[in-house]
């Protein structure tokens, strides 16, 4: 694994969870490594953790994200843009990242990715999510 940032391994992270959205019947670990040799995505281990951590926490994240979509369904967001959240919101949920990083990046990884409007639309959602999650 090579040594990256932590935005490029989220960016690794969103692509390959949005290229395992289309193909969800293949091992997860294998799809990463896959993905990231054929893509040549650089990778490393914070990066497979977010993937894989997501892909293990599918339902409550996207159950959290559905909650806070104002007036749309899950299925009306774009793929692109569902990815970048799945990711952000499993940092949120389920690790000690501080939350104003986490969608900071979320929010940095999505100009990269998805059309000029979608920023705010994520932002909106994910911080709807971070005032649910309760850190001690």
């Amino acid at each position: 694994m090579a040594k990256i940032t932590r935005r490029a391994a989220r960016e690794c992270a969103v692509q390959v969870l949005y290229g395992y959205d289309f193909q969800k019947d293949i091992d997860k670990e294998e799809f990463f490594a896959t993905a990231c040799e054929e893509e040549e995505i650089a990778s490393n281990d914070f990066a497979k953790s977010l993937f894989l951590g997501a892909c293990e926490h599918i339902e409550e994240i996207d159950a959290k994200i559905n909650e806070n979509l104002r007036s749309w369904s899950l299925s009306r967001v774009s793929r692109v843009s569902l990815a970048v959240m799945r990711i952000c919101a499993y940092e949120l949920m389920f690790t000690d990242i501080p939350v104003s990083i986490a969608i900071n990046e979320a929010l940095e990884v999505d100009k990269k990715f998805d059309k000029d409007d979608a920023p705010s639309f994520i932002n909106g959602v994910l911080n709807a999510i971070a005032k649910g999650c309760v850190r001690e």
